[in-house]
């Protein structure tokens, strides 16, 4: 019989474990992400095993969100990605599910974000398709994936004006997080206008990420901080969780950090390089995306009813003016006092 139990010190071994060898884990799995997000902006961490005995069958991440605006709901993925259940049944995916109903019942609802379709469930009523992944196999020779690029990456990448002058470096232990964060803040608040998250964030993963698993790689030109991206490199995946770029610049680090990034993959042994997610209707990101080679695929958002019957509409897309009112305030006042307020409503 399985049973399905909150993650704990008695069987955090077997967690970690089944996520070591199962083909589908990503580092959204991992309670050391959990653990970062409780840290950073106070969410409960209640992630589920499904157990017959000893033997692991099945794991699901589950954080219980209770906002200062709003109410108590679990999901299984806050950000930057989908993470929903890995399971070697149906029989653990249905007492996954039970377990996570039952306690939806006592909160708003329950989102699980998954990358992979769940089998059709009267208990998962919702389904949304609201984002598009891209990712990009790492099996082939570097110049084989770098054919498949398109015309004018290739161009930009070859062109030695673009690259005289350029340095990428590469961070393991979280020292140019500050620069990251200038710039990230700067982008994210004037270009999409969204709430960039705290820098608070970015250093706690480097607490709980050590031995290269977190990277930030780092273009500098002249001695100048240019570009960025935040990497995870977990369960044969390179996952970009986070870019930043100066928007004055005349030259083009991502397209260079891409490139070195995808490279490390290979020779690294990696099997994904992982672009990350973007809503379908954004066509410039679609575009941009896709010249690496990368085909789009769907994700999953799955809606549990509880106290609220019905889906409702995600955080930044419930207020679109606010990307407006974001984008004209000073990077300095949105990273200082409008980033914190992601506690109030998470």
């Amino acid at each position: 019989m399985i049973n399905v139990v909150t993650v704990n010190e008695d069987t955090y071994d077997r967690y970690t474990t089944y996520l070591a060898n199962h083909p589908h884990a990503r580092f959204g799995h991992d309670l050391e992400w959990a653990w970062t997000l409780r840290d950073t902006y106070g969410v409960t961490v209640e992630h589920l095993i499904a157990l017959d005995g000893e033997k692991v069958m099945g794991i699901c991440p589950l954080f219980l969100c209770k906002p200062l605006v709003g109410r108590a709901h679990y999901q299984t993925s806050l950000f930057p990605s989908y993470f929903g259940p890995l399971y070697d049944s149906e029989q653990a995916l249905d007492r996954i599910l039970d377990e996570i109903v039952s306690r939806t019942s006592e909160v708003e609802n329950a989102e699980i974000l998954s990358p992979l379709p769940l089998p059709e469930d009267k208990r998962l009523p919702y389904l949304e398709r609201l984002d598009l992944t891209y990712r990009l196999p790492l099996g082939k020779a570097p110049e084989e994936i770098f054919g498949n690029f398109r015309r004018n990456y290739k161009r930009i990448l070859r062109d030695p004006k673009l690259g005289e002058g350029l340095e990428l470096i590469i961070d393991p232990d979280g020292h140019l997080v500050n620069e990251f964060y200038r710039l990230y803040a700067h982008l994210y608040a004037h270009k999409h206008g969204f709430i960039p998250h705290v820098e608070g964030l970015f250093r706690k993963i480097f607490v709980y990420y050590k031995d290269n698993t977190a990277r930030i790689y780092m273009a500098r030109h002249n001695g100048r901080y240019i570009g960025g991206i935040f990497t995870f490199w977990k369960y044969g995946e390179v996952y970009c969780g986070w870019s930043a770029q100066d928007l004055s610049t005349e030259h083009a680090p991502m397209h260079f950090l891409i490139w070195k990034i995808i490279q490390d993959g290979i020779t690294g042994g990696y099997r994904w390089f992982n672009h990350g997610e973007s809503p379908r209707d954004n066509e410039s990101l679609k575009l941009f995306k896709q010249g690496w080679g990368m085909d789009a695929a769907d994700t999953f958002r799955y809606f549990i009813p509880g106290k609220l019957s019905k889906p409702n509409v995600r955080l930044y897309d419930r207020y679109p003016w606010t990307k407006k009112v974001i984008s004209l305030l000073p990077a300095s006042l949105t990273s200082r006092f409008v980033s914190p307020l992601i506690r109030f409503f998470l």
